[in-house]
């Protein structure tokens, strides 16, 4: 199984009820999970004006490590050519809970996925200064000898 946290206790309750002979979880930290993919645009139209301004594809985003919102966007009509925006967390719109993130990760209390036997996130790992989203180093917790 593989999943952020919420979806890894929700696996972990019912585990038992599955008559599975073995199970390995895999997990990744949690960070930014919008409700919906609508809820995702219209939080990089409000956050990132540049992306609505110039109708840009975006390819994802990330809340990353240096408290910045990385947008990656294609560059040109070509899905090769790629740019990447870096937004301040501190410039984001005060409302931004409201529309771009689940309510139930407004209560969340295991972004580090602790019921996992494996976790595979950027959370706790370096991001130079260059780093782009999709290029950063990666944090691997082993939580038991399996």
């Amino acid at each position: 199984f593989c999943g952020v946290g919420c979806a890894v206790q929700a696996f972990r309750a019912i585990q038992n009820e599955l008559s599975l002979e073995e199970v390995y979880v895999l997990g990744t930290n949690c960070a930014d999970n919008s409700p919906t993919p609508e809820d995702a645009q219209e939080f990089l139209w409000r956050s990132v004006p540049s992306i609505a301004d110039e109708n840009k594809k975006v390819l994802g985003y990330e809340f990353m490590q240096d408290f910045r919102v990385h947008v990656k966007y294609e560059d040109g009509n070509s899905a090769t050519n790629v740019s990447y925006e870096r937004m301040p967390y501190f410039s984001l719109p005060g409302n931004v809970a409201k529309f771009a993130i689940a309510e139930s990760c407004l209560a969340c209390f295991d972004y580090t996925n602790a019921l996992a036997d494996v976790v595979v996130g950027y959370m706790g790992a370096p991001l130079g200064s260059d780093s782009n989203m999709d290029q950063s180093y990666q944090t691997i917790t082993i939580r038991n000898s399996r």
